[in-house]
């Protein structure tokens, strides 16, 4: 039988996906549908590459460990070095190389060729000496003609003939340049980027130069990026200062990009950590390693340093029909950034993603933003389809797709239709339209659960279980207690009869009525009798049906399928027939009492005919004292009799609810007592929570916490006795007096002229809750008032003394900035925001808010719609999507475009003009800001 073909994808390069079929049949067709598989098809932006950048060739007569039966340096020699090479790149997987022999460009056609069909990028290039004996590596666009290479060598002073000591390969003379000159002429115009070699031992720039020449040449802003030998923590203390800026005289505006990529000499080094350096481009091209250089702390990555841990994506989207139709993103994994111009679908996309995910806006703006662009630019004729991809427990892709006014459907890598909500595959994917940021700033309730984000996972877990479990067991009471005391009330009020009763019975024996009419008296305590007899069978009839369902509900509860495989399966099967057991011997000890039920009632039905029998009998003729009383005497009589017998039972009745009240407040006092206790257990979570916010913010954010300060859960249970003013004069004296709620309810309880003299109130205002229902007063002691939350933001000029603002004393852009800054931590899923730099302030946006993105995308993917050109130029963003509207559209609603030339990070020549084309401030803006910044 034919298996079903399963999904397979490439979690590094997400190429497009291959699917393998086990025994295929005509019928099978690959899983995802063709618009899927086109949109990962699709470039998305920069991605990291493992690049060993110094490999050498046998053209050096050091180069050991290759062998050829063709003649030395002869094309079918090059070919086979150039598959050994090859080889060895697939195996460890490297993916671009910097072919650099000293002075020589010999071998770059066949390595680029043989390479290129493995999908291997090669930078041609060569190593250089500087007249003062200083190497340089010299790298240029994978496409360069290796015959512009070879004048280059010429005009660095090394024409053919003058390049070698002692022959082609041997000894390789120095150019007679200086150092900065081969920089500057190898970089003109971005044709080529150098980088200096091995800086950190022989020929290399800190190791060979005397001390005025190493700070010029270190300090010349043309070089850009230096080899060392290993980890940045091994280098020599002096090395290391120099190269982290804090030795004064060697201090730099960019500091030098740090790689490794220590000579291969033999085929064998290539696999050495010192080798080879992870570096993010977009384009692999001498711009790309430009960026790079620029920018080694989001670019660049030692293999030595610690790798990011996998993070939740949004993999892919597609639309078909309407504004984006046939259009397709496939998303990076850190920072994306949708650019365009007004009206070409950035809110769209942020929308539609939040609809296929089926996420809730917030607040009521948002809502009628959302509905808007739904109705107007999806509709009913919008299909949106969503990959993602979750790593938890293990890597796995979701298909999520949604048609307008229709529910998501969520499929698995099968292609099963799985009956789960998207949020239950991908928790925590937060997406915010334009202005949704500064909500947040103005609601409690968000900013707790903002907070409750960095509690400890474990012991947060544990005690949310426990409350939620001790809410059960408090709302049961509570039911219970007040059906008890309703009781009470109830047999109170039927009792209270009862001495008047007896009273009037007394009167009556006294005139000897009781004594002559015996007969009818006894009649009617039998008749009581057999009534209570009755009734005190039903409730066990009932208790014996809760039992049943509880038995049934438990029966079957062990899945036989789900042990068999487990390697104690001996165990759970005694367990099984322990179980079984249980339900055999319940059922029959039910079946048993109900049958003992039944017989009884049937016994005391019939005693109950064979005494109306006796009773219609001696009803039928009174005895000669009974003819003596009056008929109204002794009717009276036998009704105060019968009220007599119904009422007596209920005594031991009343005192058996009573007792049972006394034990229901008992346990009330115990689970009050431990509500109390894990209301301070949560709270000094969230103090910790507070603690690691501020921590982890240092300098730029702080909070801090009050317990039960949240008291909006209390206005709404009381505002049906207040009117909206009287709840807001109400709040006000209360938070002017902080409180916990077990106090506030015994104060409650101790009368008005406590409330009065602890909280001000009015006469009025105290009296109404004096005369709360009981009911409510249960309800105030289980309230659960969430924990307040104080965000304050230094405001003060960068390196200046902090100055901290509380939240309600900040701008809306200074609270939405806090806000931000919390939202980027502690997170693993994605973080989508419609143009975030709307409610910031710009000082922070490159003050705090850049600095903090860059670190974060590291460990979570970002989607950002921007018209500000510092999200994605500061913050480094390795896609950036730019739209442009159709031409051809001939829709009413217009129509959107994402060409293949607007994807890509800024290294993308044609994206970085475009951001320089649509974002604030134009070209200018863009190069300034790379400069001032230092990116």
């Amino acid at each position: 039988m034919s298996k079903a073909p399963q999904l397979i994808i490439d979690d590094r390069a997400m190429e497009p996906l291959v699917i393998s079929r086990s025994a295929p049949t005509e019928r099978q067709a690959p899983l995802l549908p063709e618009h899927i598989k086109r949109a990962i098809s699709r470039h998305n932006g920069a991605n990291y590459y493992r690049c060993a950048l110094q490999v050498n060739t046998p053209f050096q007569d050091s180069f050991k460990g290759f062998d050829s039966r063709h003649r030395r340096h002869s094309a079918a020699y090059q070919r086979d070095y150039a598959l050994a090479l090859a080889k060895a790149c697939k195996k460890i997987g490297v993916n671009v190389i910097g072919l650099c022999d000293h002075n020589s460009v010999a071998y770059v056609e066949t390595v680029r060729h043989e390479l290129g069909q493995e999908n291997i990028i090669v930078f041609p290039g060569f190593e250089i000496a500087s007249t003062e004996g200083i190497h340089l590596l010299c790298l240029f666009n994978p496409d360069a003609e290796v015959e512009d290479l070879d004048h280059l060598l010429t005009e660095l002073g090394l024409p053919p003939k003058e390049r070698w000591t002692n022959g082609a390969g041997l000894a390789p003379r120095q150019s007679p340049l200086a150092f900065p000159q081969i920089v500057e002429r190898v970089q003109r115009n971005r044709e080529g980027i150098c980088i200096a070699a091995h800086i950190d031992r022989e020929n290399g720039l800190l190791h060979e130069c005397a001390k005025t020449t190493r700070v010029q040449y270190f300090t010349d802003p043309n070089l850009l990026a230096a080899q060392i030998a290993g980890r940045r923590e091994d280098l020599m203390e002096f090395y290391r200062k120099i190269v982290d800026n804090e030795l004064t005289h060697y201090r730099r505006q960019q500091k030098v990009a740090l790689i490794n990529g220590l000579d291969v000499y033999n085929l064998k080094d290539l696999s050495k950590p010192e080798c080879s350096t992870w570096i993010k481009m977009s384009s692999t091209s001498v711009e790309g390693l430009w960026q790079a250089f620029l920018d080694p702390d989001s670019r660049l990555r030692l293999l030595s340093e610690e790798n990011p841990q996998p993070h939740a994506e949004l993999v892919a989207i597609t639309w078909q029909g309407n504004f984006l139709d046939g259009n397709a993103i496939r998303f990076n994994e850190n920072l994306n950034c949708l650019i365009g111009g007004r009206g070409t679908g950035k809110s769209t996309i942020i929308e539609s993603l939040r609809y296929v995910l089926d996420l809730a806006p917030i607040g009521d703006a948002a809502r009628q933003t959302q509905e808007e662009i739904l109705q107007q630019v999806l509709s009913e004729n919008t299909r949106l389809s969503l990959l993602v991809r979750s790593p938890w427990p293990a890597p796995r892709y979701y298909l999520i797709e949604r048609s307008y006014s229709q529910k998501p459907v969520v499929r698995d890598e099968s292609g099963a239709v799985l009956h789960i909500h998207p949020a239950e595959i991908l928790p925590g994917v937060e997406i915010f339209g334009q202005h949704e940021i500064a909500e947040i700033a103005k609601d409690c309730a968000m900013q707790h659960q903002l907070l409750q984000r960095f509690r400890d996972p474990e012991k947060a877990l544990a005690l949310e279980t426990q409350k939620r479990e001790l809410q059960r067991e408090l709302k049961a009471n509570r039911t219970e207690l007040l059906r008890t005391q309703n009781e009470i009330e109830t047999l109170g009020e039927k009792l209270s009869r009862l001495p008047a009763v007896e009273e009037k019975l007394k009167r009556y024996q006294e005139l000897g009525i009781e004594a002559k009419l015996k007969e009818q008296a006894d009649l009617t305590r039998e008749e009581a009798l057999l009534k209570n007899s009755r009734e005190g069978v039903l409730p066990v009839k009932k208790a014996l049906e809760q039992l049943r369902r509880a038995v049934a509900q438990n029966a079957g509860r062990l899945d036989t399928a789900a042990w068999a495989e487990l390697p104690n399966a001996d165990l759970w099967e005694k367990l099984e027939e322990a179980l079984e057991n249980f339900h055999d011997k319940m059922q029959a000890c039910l079946d048993e009492t109900g049958e003992t039920i039944n017989e009884t009632e049937a016994v005391l039905l019939e005693i109950a005919e064979a005494w109306q029998i006796r009773r219609h009998d001696k009803s039928g003729a009174p005895s000669k004292s009974g003819r003596e009383i009056k008929t109204a005497d002794g009717d009276a009589f036998l009704k105060l009799q019968r009220e007599y017998e119904t009422l007596a039972p209920m005594q031991k009745e009343a005192q058996q609810l009573e007792q049972q009240e006394k034990e229901l407040q008992a346990q009330r006092r115990q689970l009050l007592q431990a509500w109390e206790e894990l209301k301070w257990d949560l709270f000094e979570l969230d103090q910790a929570a507070a603690a690691k916010i501020s921590e982890k913010l240092e300098g730029q954010v702080r909070a801090r916490v009050a317990k039960e300060g949240n008291l909006t859960p209390l206005f709404d249970l009381l505002q049906e006795l207040y009117s909206k003013k009287s709840i807001e004069s109400l709040a006000k004296k209360i938070e002017e007096h902080p409180i916990a709620m077990a106090d506030f309810v015994q104060h409650i309880r101790d009368g008005k002229k406590t409330l009065r003299e602890l909280y001000v109130f009015t006469e009025s205002q105290a009296e109404k809750l004096t005369k709360l229902p009981a009911e409510k007063i249960l309800e105030l002691e289980e309230l659960d008032l969430p924990t307040s939350v104080y965000f304050e933001l230094n405001v003060a000029e960068k390196e200046q003394t902090p100055k901290w603002k509380p939240m309600n004393a900040l701008s809306i852009g200074q609270k939405a900035t806090a806000i931000l800054l919390v939202l980027f931590l502690e997170s693993e899923t994605p973080l989508v925001i419609d143009q975030p730099e709307d409610d910031l302030d710009n000082r922070f946006i490159t003050d705090i808010v850049i600095p903090t993105l860059r670190q974060e995308k590291r460990r979570r993917q970002f989607i950002f719609a921007t018209h500000n050109a510092n999200l994605p130029v500061l913050g480094d963003a390795e896609l950036i999507v730019a739209l442009e509207a159709s031409s051809d559209s001939e829709a009413p609603t217009g129509a959107a475009e994402i060409k293949d030339d607007h994807l890509g990070a800024i290294d993308t020549l044609s994206v970085k003009w475009l951001v320089e084309q649509i974002l604030e401030g134009g070209k200018q803006a863009f190069e300034t800001r790379r400069a001032k910044y230092g990116f």
